[in-house]
């Protein structure tokens, strides 16, 4: 029997693309649900996969706080019985706001919470909770603001590129054309 793991993400496509990659990789052998906000569904194909909207608000904003503050504890809520309902085993986040209330529920339901951090500064949610993770998947092992007393539980990955990518054949006959393959991410000191 497959095991059931969740992703948590949204928000930009920095937050939704790594989610995808993994997605990719992990559905093969594991039945796989991805969350995300309104926000990280314009990134995704929710007609063809199993996506459950947890749309977060942001709690930046002073005016709606307090309605905010009871939405999210609504979402917790709504979080813990997705999290029961679907018998999921390990959940997977991206960081983000928008990951708060699942990640949150997860931790009540002791259940595995796995964090990936794309970038080179540490995310405040991920940061939030470095405590209750199993691991942390980074591209290094030198990210700003990391807590040294969680250094140990840095996985450092290759980044995650999407299959196809390592599908792509080379071609050296045409010599008129030129690739570039950009990567980008934010930068927050």
């Amino acid at each position: 029997m497959k095991k059931n793991f969740l992703i948590s993400t949204g928000g930009s496509g920095g937050h939704v693309i790594p989610a995808m990659i993994l997605y990719q990789h992990l559905s093969k052998e594991t039945n796989v649900i991805i969350s995300t906000d309104k926000r990280g569904l314009r990134y995704l194909d929710k007609d063809n996969l199993p996506v459950e909207v947890i749309n977060t608000p942001n709690l930046n904003n002073i005016v709606m706080f307090p309605i905010n503050l009871f939405i999210i504890l609504f979402l917790i809520i709504k979080s813990y019985f997705l999290l029961k309902q679907k018998k999921i085993e390990k959940t997977f986040s991206t960081g983000g706001y928008m990951s708060v209330p699942l990640i949150l529920a997860a931790k009540f339901l002791r259940i595995d919470i796995y964090l990936i951090e794309p970038n080179q500064v540490l995310g405040r949610s991920n940061r939030y909770f470095l405590e209750s993770c199993k691991k942390i998947f980074c591209y290094s092992d030198e990210i700003k603001n990391f807590p040294n007393m969680h250094k140990d539980k840095i996985i450092k990955i290759n980044p995650l590129v999407r299959e196809n990518i390592y599908n792509v054949e080379k071609n050296f006959e045409n010599k008129k054309k030129f690739n570039i393959l950009v990567i980008g991410g934010k930068s927050r000191s």
